[in-house]
């Protein structure tokens, strides 16, 4: 029987459902559900066509992710090979009010930012600039990352990641 989604999407909407939403004017508000309950419910229910890929999707669902292509960037990268990056970084987390990057990896300062639609903004370009400059004066390096990557699959990405990984460890 053909599964009616692949394993990236599910692990999108596994993504999806466990992390808390944010609403403009509110901020962040209760997830749908959590990785436990979801795995209870699982339990509850049985043996189903698609357990073994619902219960391989549910052990890469993870908290933090905003946006579908954020959940994608993150399975493309550890798909390459490469270390699973962070969700939601703080440049500094001590500071409450430090700008968080989509991804990245706090250990090789490596900021990754997934640029949507809502990104030509001009206001939230604007923020943007602020962030990366803020990242980017704490030595870190920031990686932005659009809809033409996803296309090719995030490629470009892996290679820079790839890339400053290699010459950190040097």
């Amino acid at each position: 029987m053909q599964p009616l989604m692949d394993l990236h999407a599910l692990v999108v909407a596994g993504d999806f459902v466990v992390n808390p939403p944010w609403l403009a004017g509110i901020g962040r508000t209760d997830p749908l559900t959590n990785v436990q309950e979801i795995h209870q419910a699982m339990d509850r229910a049985g043996r189903f066509v698609g357990i073994s890929a619902a219960r391989e999707a549910l052990s890469l669902v993870r908290v933090g992710a905003d946006s579908p292509q954020e959940t994608r960037l993150r399975l493309a990268i550890v798909d390459a090979g490469l270390p699973e990056p962070g969700l939601q970084i703080s440049v500094d987390p001590s500071d409450p009010w430090a700008p968080h990057a989509d991804l990245g990896f706090p250990q090789w300062k490596i900021a990754i930012q997934y640029e949507g639609a809502h990104h030509r903004d001009r206001r939230q370009q604007e923020i943007d600039a602020r962030r990366d400059e803020w990242f980017q004066a704490h030595g870190w390096i920031v990686i932005k990352v659009t809809s033409a990557d996803t296309r090719q699959g995030f490629r470009r990405v892996t290679d820079r990641i790839a890339r400053h990984i290699a010459s950190a460890a040097r």
